[in-house]
């Protein structure tokens, strides 16, 4: 146990170091993994690789015996302009200043019979933030948000084909932030250090309606998170912030050995950790820190992804993946701190053979500016704002196939 967690240690670390700003459907990546990633996400009825592991567990079987590794080097670019007396510099173009992001990714399987399939998954699956310069409130605006899940997999699949499958959620997440007035009576302190552990789980299904047609679901359970303890200058801030429960559907259609279409239907419960008044100070040392009030909606992502094999050697792939935002326009100092904006996705992708058991991936994401345009004068002091972003990544990774 000593030597895997030596081992584990290090990857979460970069992982959670790396992912803040990762995020594309609301907080949630649009699929983990190079492969997945490059479908669009889609995968809850077409699993290609060990990144079912956190997304679907019942595809166990369908992915094969494999180890799959990789990386994505992701670059946001998000930026506002805001009008209104809570602004120093009104109508000041800000950009935030995101460092280069990498984000890890590690999955395995190994079936222990012809029906009983185990695997295990390390990923980043969700983060958010920015680095704005002093404007807002008078002070810099800076938020950090990252989350790393270790989902240990079983599925077992019956004769008729049907694979049942559920993985526990091992959580870990970072988060920091400094934001609001820099001074006077309700200056805000900076909230640093915040680490927590959570727990949750996945349910999934799996079946082969027919030779062309698969279907598939999986529930991901609320993920429990203990208070993040958050360090200021007055002592000690907790902060009660969980991660929603999703459900999601899928079908796969495959017209031939060679062609196979997918399609994923996500609802994402936002309202229930991210909604009215929430996330929730349980412990407050700062006696002025503000109370939060994200008031996000619930959101409906749809994934379309194609494979199509050219050759022994080489397969191509596609996708799209929309999500309307589930910012609320009336928040306009939390969609500016938490800019959940981006809402289409366009990705392309392919694998290459290297030999019998080596597979090397590549994927390209493009999301196309999206923007919001808030406002909230009463309560916030902003008369409005706009906050744009568009989004690129470059995915790469090997497979080893056993």
């Amino acid at each position: 146990m000593n030597l895997l967690f030596r081992i584990l240690l290090p990857t979460i670390i970069v992982i959670l170091h790396v992912a803040q700003a990762s995020a594309t459907n609301g907080m949630k990546i649009i699929g983990v993994g190079q492969i997945q990633r490059a479908m669009g996400g889609a995968n809850i009825a077409l699993p290609l690789d060990a990144a079912c592991t956190i997304t679907n567990p019942a595809g166990l079987k369908a992915a094969g015996k494999r180890i799959d590794m990789g990386l994505t080097y992701f670059v946001p670019d998000v930026s506002y302009r805001g009008n209104g007396a809570a602004f120093t510099d009104p109508n000041a173009n800000m950009t935030s200043d995101t460092e280069l992001i990498f984000i890890p990714a590690l999955g395995f399987i190994y079936p222990l019979s012809e029906s009983v399939t185990v695997g295990v998954g390390l990923y980043g699956t969700s983060g958010m933030g920015v680095q704005y310069d002093t404007n807002l409130y008078g002070n810099i605006t800076e938020t950090q948000y990252a989350f790393v899940k270790l989902a240990p997999a079983a599925s077992y699949t019956f004769k008729n084909g049907l694979s049942i499958g559920f993985a526990p959620n091992i959580d870990y997440a970072i988060m920091e932030f400094e934001a609001g007035p820099a001074t006077g009576p309700q200056a805000q302190e900076p909230h640093d250090n915040g680490k927590a552990f959570g727990l949750g789980f996945t349910l999934g299904l799996h079946y082969p309606l027919s030779e062309h047609f698969n279907l598939g679901l999986a529930y991901e359970s609320k993920q429990y998170f203990e208070d993040f303890s958050l360090d200021t200058d007055s002592g000690e801030d907790k902060l009660e912030f969980h991660q929603p429960q999703s459900f999601a559907a899928g079908i796969a259609y495959m017209p031939s050995s060679s062609l196979r279409f997918a399609f994923d239907l996500v609802w994402i419960d936002w309202p229930q950790t991210n909604g009215r008044d929430k996330p929730v100070y349980t412990e407050k040392d700062n006696p002025v820190a503000m109370d939060w009030n994200l008031d996000w909606d619930e959101q409906f992502v749809y994934k379309f992804g194609l494979e199509y094999v050219v050759n022994p050697k080489v397969t191509l792939r596609a996708g799209y993946n929309y999500g309307k935002t589930p910012l609320d326009s009336e928040r306009a100092f939390e969609t500016l701190a938490f800019p959940a904006v981006t809402e289409q996705h366009f990705t392309l992708g392919g694998g290459y053979t290297l030999d019998n058991n080596w597979r090397l991936n590549l994927g390209l994401m493009y999301s196309p500016s999206s923007e919001i345009n808030t406002a909230n004068p009463a309560e916030q002091s902003i008369d409005n704002a706009k906050t744009e972003m568009k989004q690129y990544s470059v995915d790469f990774g090997f497979s080893y196939v056993f």
